[in-house]
């Protein structure tokens, strides 16, 4: 009987608080509240008061949480809410007395249980919470803390809870969590003990220093590596151009008609050209994929990995699509300059102004194909490196034409 008048009362200050209309976001969330009780969804009218005493900080909401954690049979929620509110100031009169009579009642349904941990060599305060273990997923409870106090050479606490099952954690800062599952059984006395301990040192050889895993990557080293390379074929992929431009191709276009007259002159002569324009064409290549290493190395100066990785995808993109395009600008180039450059019409009175455009064009794409591959290997070591993955990047890089005169190309090998 008892029982039965301690929930009517907890009811009868639940509707009312009830308000009026949903003036605002708060008021919204009450009336929420109540029309889950009102159609006995105890659980779910629960979780309503306890976010809004976890927003607001109202008192009423506590007592209306633990009315309803009672209504649900959750009774060592309501126990804990209860005790909760009658430790707040500002609950007095007869809101206290109806929270006293209102804890005497649930009170009644839970079993006490001992708590104690040993945190020997822990330097931080422990905590421990109780958490329980539903066997239906719409019985949802949240975690109760245990309250702690110094007991000799540990702490102890005690905390009431509902029969069944439930899963004490213990843990604290420096120490690995600790974790016992107890079986509470009404009017059983029940006993937890939970023992924490220090997070043991990282071993390894002596003399030998680990590798920090929680040591950030250093980029601003590999990003100037990365430019210096990049400089570095810049320089040579420069220097390339210029040799194949003024000692190869350019005196090859400039020959003395009569010195390429006959067929056989003519074909030393188509030689040389194509010997000149595969070699300005392997400058151009080194050249961008130069530029392409200088402009990944920049990206490991930005600060935020996030935004580093996100740069160094779209540069993955953006070399491969270079890649792609200079390669079909090779194969249109090539063709192009091998059609003029073999054709039985060919004379010398006529050929070096027919190849000079499918010459530029072969060059052009070879330093847009440089620079796809220089943009690609830059962004494949970066997100590489920052994923702790171990990488092989290329360890011989070789550049040349095809043999014989009906042949021009750029050849680029190595090991990846």
């Amino acid at each position: 009987m008892l029982i039965v008048q301690g929930v009517a009362l907890a009811m009868a200050m639940v509707t009312a608080d009830a308000p009026a209309g949903a003036a605002s976001s708060k008021d919204e969330r009450v009336a929420a509240a109540y029309r889950q009780f009102e159609k006995q969804r105890h659980v779910e009218a629960a979780l309503e008061f306890e976010g809004l005493w976890r927003d607001f900080k109202e008192p009423r909401f506590l007592f209306n949480a633990a009315v309803t954690r009672y209504t649900a049979r959750h009774y060592a929620h309501a126990v804990a809410y209860l005790n909760e509110y009658l430790a707040l100031a500002e609950v007095k009169g007869a809101d206290r007395d109806e929270a006293k009579a209102q804890l005497e009642v649930a009170r009644r349904e839970v079993t006490s249980v001992q708590v104690r941990v040993q945190a020997e060599g822990v330097g931080g305060e422990p905590t421990v919470t109780a958490r329980w273990v539903s066997e239906f997923a719409s019985d949802i409870r949240p975690e109760l803390p245990v309250p702690l106090a110094p007991s000799g050479t540990a702490q102890g606490g005690v905390i009431q809870l509902d029969p069944g099952t439930w899963v004490l954690r213990a843990q604290a800062p420096g120490a690995e969590p600790a974790e016992v599952q107890i079986k509470v059984t009404a009017g059983a006395a029940v006993t937890a003990e939970l023992a924490l301990k220090p997070v043991p040192a990282e071993t390894g050889p002596k003399g030998q220093t680990g590798p920090d895993a929680g040591k950030p990557l250093d980029g601003r080293k590999i990003g100037l590596a990365t430019v210096g390379v990049g400089a570095g074929l810049s320089v040579i992929g420069v220097a390339l151009t210029a040799v194949g431009q003024a000692k190869g191709f350019g005196p090859a276009l400039k020959a003395d008609a009569m010195a390429c007259a006959d067929w056989s002159d003519l074909q030393g002569c188509s030689s040389d050209l194509r010997a000149g324009a595969t070699l300005r064409a392997a400058g151009t290549g080194v050249l961008g994929a130069g530029l392409g290493l200088v402009g990944s190395g920049a990206i490991w100066f930005i600060r935020k990995e996030k935004s580093r990785r996100l740069a160094w995808y779209v540069e993955a993109g953006v070399g491969g699509a270079a890649l792609i395009g200079g390669i079909v600008g090779l194969v249109v180039g090539g063709g192009n300059f091998n059609e003029a450059n073999t054709s039985p019409e060919a004379s010398w009175a006529t050929l070096p102004g027919e190849v000079k455009g499918p010459a530029a064009i072969f060059a052009a794409s070879s330093a847009v194909a440089g620079l796809g591959i220089g943009l690609a290997a830059g962004a494949g070591l970066g997100l590489g490196l920052s994923r702790g993955k171990s990488s092989q990047y290329a360890k011989a890089l070789r550049l040349g034409g095809g043999p014989g005169r009906t042949a021009l190309g750029l050849t680029l090998s190595g090991r990846f």
